[in-house]
């Protein structure tokens, strides 16, 4: 999941950079330029306004692919069975409401967003499906009901509950490649705009360098390391690893000096975390051992290095939301 400091900021950041000073000593030109520019910061406001408020609704609310995942792993086979049940539960009414208010809110707003707008509608019709589905076996699960009928209701509803959830999950994830198209586009921008051999450009290219690393992971543990996508992951972790050597010599050459040691191990760490990788796919670690079968699916490299560096990232996004000093 993104985060919302993170995306916020950088698209803050664009705003600053785009919004450029006129040089021009024509006063009529200044009057039309300067014109221009209160649109163009309008614009940008709105944007933003607009932005965050999707930046909240991927955020907050629920994950309803792992939802539904979740709950065929604990109720199927026992719905399936006829058995009695003896516990039944049901996740929050604010995992859809939360939802629900914040994309309708961001749908109030006139700016377009159509990569962000359509699923946003597509999933606000999904969760007013779900939603009546969800109140009447909440109320069965908190009165525990279950008890009552030995789980009747839930064995009749529970699909109804799948089907409704499945289709929440499709819209969002729609709803989250847009964001992360919207955020990659954000973050180029700010990049891009960035005085070069600045801060900002370094601080700029790790956030831009170190999200496409993420990206370019999922191919390379979803391929199992295969050759064709360790190349690229370990192109742009090099990338990324040059950004924060550049960003540490000149936070270090400052008067006075930038102190930011534990964000540079974090940096450092996540680079660090996708080159062990990508050493132990080509040393043959992700490789099924054919006699021990049994021992490598509890304990799979490719699952837990894929853990590991999603965990370094998470503390890369943490320090970078908490500290002043980037």
């Amino acid at each position: 999941m993104y985060s919302r400091n993170m995306l916020t900021g950088m698209l803050m950041l664009v705003g600053v950079f785009l919004s450029g000073c006129d040089k021009s000593d024509n006063t009529q030109d200044v009057a039309t330029h300067n014109q221009e520019h209160l649109e163009e910061r309008n614009s940008s406001q709105a944007e933003i306004e607009k932005y965050n408020i999707y930046v909240e609704a991927a955020n907050r609310g629920g994950d309803f692919a792992s939802t539904l995942e979740k709950r065929k792993v604990e109720y199927s086979k026992t719905l399936a069975s006829g058995k009695k049940l003896t516990n039944y539960y049901m996740f929050s009414g604010y995992d859809i409401s939360v939802l629900q208010d914040n994309l309708s809110k961001a749908l109030e707003l006139s700016y377009p967003m159509p990569e962000l707008d359509e699923p946003a509608k597509g999933m606000l019709v999904a969760l007013a499906k779900l939603q009546p589905i969800h109140a009447e076996l909440a109320n069965y699960a908190n009165s525990k009901g279950y008890l009552a009928d030995d789980g009747k209701k839930a064995r009749e509803m529970e699909p109804l509950l799948d089907a409704a959830l499945e289709g929440v999950a499709v819209e969002q994830a729609k709803f989250y490649d847009g964001i992360s198209k919207r955020d990659e586009v954000n973050i180029q921008t700010a990049f891009d705009s960035a005085e070069k051999d600045s801060l900002g450009y370094y601080r700029a290219g790790i956030v831009l360098y170190a999200k496409q690393s993420v990206r370019l992971s999922g191919d390379f543990f979803r391929s199992s390391g295969a050759e064709e996508t360790a190349k690229p992951f370990e192109d742009s972790l090099n990338k990324t690893a040059q950004m924060i050597e550049e960003w540490d010599k000149k936070g270090r050459a400052q008067t006075p000096a930038l102190k930011c040691s534990v964000l540079l191990s974090n940096l450092n760490g996540f680079v660090g975390k996708g080159r062990e990788a990508i050493s132990t796919a080509r040393n043959g670690g992700y490789k099924p051992d054919e006699q021990r079968q049994m021992m490598w699916k509890m304990n799979n490299p490719i699952e837990r290095d894929a853990k590991t560096f999603g965990q370094s990232f998470d503390s890369v996004i943490n320090g970078l939301n908490r500290t002043t000093c980037i």
